[in-house]
C-alpha cells in the first residue's frame, strides 16, 4: 500500500504554474484531440518503462491510468491557464478520477466475497453523502464573505473538490491492490 501510495504521489503533477511565459490560446477539440493522441504515445513509453521495475500487472494498469489523467490536464493547463480554463480542466480531471475511482470500486467489488460486499457498498454511500457535504462546504467557503474573494476563489474550490475524488480513487485502488496481492 505505501509503495502504491508513493507511486501516486510521484505521478501526481503541479497543475497550477506560476510563472506562465505562453500565451493564453483557446483549446480547441482539434488541441484536445491532439493532446490525447500525444499521451496515449507517451503512456505507452511509461508502460514499458514500468515494465522493467518490480511491479505487478495492475500497478502498472493503475499507473499508466493516472499518468493519462495527469498529463492530459498538465498539458491542457499549457494551453487555457485562465481561470476558466482551469476550472474546466479541473473539473474534466475530476471527472476522469471519478471514472478511475468507479473502476477499481468496481474490481474491489468483484474481489471480495459476498457476504462482505455489503461493507464496501455501504462505506461508498457514506463516502457519497460525506462528499456532496464536504462539496456544499467547499462552494461556501468560497464565496466572499468566508474567504477574500477573486477569481482565484473558484479555482481553489473546483482544486479541493478534486482532492477529494482524487483521495478517494485512490483509496479505493489501494484496498483492491492489497486484496489482490493479500496472497
Amino acid at each position: 500500500m505505501k509503495k502504491s501510495a508513493i507511486l501516486i504521489i510521484t505521478l501526481s503533477f503541479n497543475l497550477i504554474s506560476f510563472c506562465q511565459v505562453k500565451e493564453i490560446r483557446e483549446l480547441t477539440p482539434a488541441i484536445l484531440k491532439s493532446i490525447k493522441t500525444d499521451v496515449n504515445t507517451d503512456a505507452q513509453k511509461f508502460k514499458t518503462t514500468l515494465s522493467m521495475n518490480d511491479l505487478t500487472t495492475v500497478q502498472i494498469e493503475f499507473s499508466v491510468d493516472t499518468f493519462k489523467i495527469e498529463q492530459i490536464a498538465s498539458k491542457r493547463m499549457d494551453i487555457d491557464y485562465s481561470t476558466a480554463g482551469i476550472n474546466s480542466t479541473i473539473n474534466d480531471l475530476t471527472a476522469s478520477y471519478d471514472i478511475l475511482l468507479n473502476k477499481y470500486y468496481q474490481k474491489l467489488l468483484k474481489s471480495l466475497k459476498i457476504e462482505d460486499r455489503k461493507v464496501l457498498i455501504d462505506a461508498q454511500r457514506a463516502w457519497i453523502a460525506y462528499r456532496d457535504s464536504e462539496a456544499k462546504l467547499i462552494w461556501t467557503m468560497k464565496d466572499v464573505e468566508y474567504s477574500r474573494g477573486g477569481t482565484i476563489q473558484s479555482n481553489i474550490a473546483t482544486i479541493n473538490y478534486n482532492y477529494m475524488v482524487k483521495y478517494r480513487a485512490i483509496e479505493i485502488y489501494s484496498y483492491y491492490e492489497s486484496n489482490i496481492l493479500k496472497d
